[in-house]
């Protein structure tokens, strides 16, 4: 089974348990930005040096009073990069279109609203663009793996019922550069912290 048939899989699930409670659900919209700071396992460099943007659209619906299913269309921007002090500054830089499905766990009722929602999911992302300025790297930019499949786990805390702080980890389930028989570089796959603002509609 590819990366895009888990992906329609998992997003026909979410649709019939929002269809079988149809009568019942809450459908909430929001906006969302924030950063990523991202790193690569497998380029030798280290720390969540490379920061990016991470911005779009999200759109959440309630099962129940406590459990909440959520899908996003988000652009993404990842790689890694060596400490700004580097004299000799190396990078990947990636352009993502991704697209997260959710479920949460809302917690902490006050004032007619929950404050903390935790969440957990699979994110699908497509490069559509990136950018190399690292050493052994440049002649293999056109082998990088275009389809992303990443597992998230998360965290949002709400001031009010319009405003929310979240924070995010995510880790990539294949590789972004699979050649295992190089001996440096043969084997890349990325892993991020995203730091948002949500704003509900």
């Amino acid at each position: 089974m590819n990366n895009i048939s888990a992906l329609y899989i998992c997003l026909c699930l979410v649709l019939s348990a929002t269809i079988g409670h149809g009568q019942t659900n809450t459908f909430q919209a929001s906006l969302v930005a924030g950063v990523n700071a991202a790193q690569i396992n497998g380029d030798l460099l280290a720390g969540y040096n490379k920061l990016g943007l991470h911005g779009g659209l999200r759109v959440s619906v309630d099962f129940q009073d406590k459990l909440q299913g959520s899908v996003e269309l988000l652009y993404s921007q990842r790689g890694s990069r060596s400490e700004l002090s580097n004299s000799d500054p190396r990078k990947i830089h990636l352009n993502y279109i991704e697209l997260p499905l959710l479920i949460g766990y809302k917690d902490w009722l006050k004032d007619d609203y929950y404050r903390i929602l935790f969440e957990g999911g699979v994110s699908y992302g497509r490069l559509f663009s990136h950018n190399v300025s690292l050493l052994g790297v440049e002649d293999n930019v056109d082998a990088f793996n275009v389809h992303d499949v990443a597992y998230l786990l998360g965290a949002t805390f709400y001031s009010n019922q319009r405003l929310g702080y979240s924070f995010r980890y995510s880790n990539s389930l294949n590789f972004l550069l699979n050649r295992p028989d190089e001996p440096e570089f043969g084997r890349l796959r990325s892993f991020w912290l995203s730091f948002r603002i949500l704003y509900r509609l």
